[in-house]
């Protein structure tokens, strides 16, 4: 009973942690769009996700594309 119980503070704790990552993303996306700093570009079923004129991503999934955006940039801004 004591693993059901782990397993449910786990799910709730990693629901929680990818709300923040959401809000975290979709403030840098906004932020960006109304900077006119990021462009995403469908072509043949392929996004492409440009920040300050740099391509930072590509994928099938919007999404993704976005998030790995999002995890590059701020990768790059560290260095």
């Amino acid at each position: 009973m004591q693993e059901l119980a782990n397993l449910g503070t786990r799910r709730v704790r990693a629901g929680a942690t990818a709300n923040i990552q959401d809000a975290a993303l979709w403030r840098w996306y906004a932020d960006l769009m109304e900077d006119n700093r990021v462009a995403c570009v469908r072509k043949d079923g392929v996004w492409s996700v440009w920040v300050d004129g740099r391509l930072l991503a590509t994928d099938r999934s919007y999404d993704l594309s976005l998030r790995t955006a999002f995890v590059l940039q701020r990768a790059l801004k560290a260095l």
